[in-house]
């Protein structure tokens, strides 16, 4: 049941067509040219706010039109708002305690037991004196 149908078992995968391999052909891209439509400058004017919407007379009307209900759909989805149920499912699901911020390793205190404190001083001690003792001797 769980057969890997797949499997050479060491010989030749099996082909479809049964008959030899034949070279495969190099795969081309076609490049296809894009008619780009770009929106005249009164347009851009009109969106940015600069010219009023009666200055687009002489303009191209699709593009006129396009970004017209571009805008009204823009509006229009800015005045949905998420339903009452949807928002208290929302707010249920956050936990109820404030998570605490984990604050950064140099601002957390450092506690160590004395003789801990003792080995650390040595060791210092003893680096300070190899590293000394090296600068002498040149």
């Amino acid at each position: 049941m769980f057969d890997n149908l797949n499997a050479p078992n060491g010989r030749e995968p099996a082909r479809r067509d049964g008959g030899a391999r034949q070279p495969a052909e190099p795969l081309t891209d076609r490049e296809v040219p894009l008619s780009i439509s770009r929106t005249p400058a009164s347009v851009q004017a009109w969106l940015d706010g600069d010219a009023a919407e009666s200055t687009l007379e002489g303009t191209d009307a699709r593009h006129v039109e396009f970004w017209a209900r571009v805008n009204a759909e823009t509006a229009r989805r800015r005045e949905v708002r998420t339903p009452v149920e949807v928002q208290q499912r929302i707010m249920a699901a956050l936990p109820m305690a404030t998570p605490q911020a984990v604050s950064p390793w140099y601002r957390r205190n450092v506690t160590m037991s004395p003789a801990t404190a003792m080995a650390a001083a040595a060791g210092l001690v003893a680096i300070g004196a190899a590293v000394g003792a090296a600068l002498r001797s040149r």
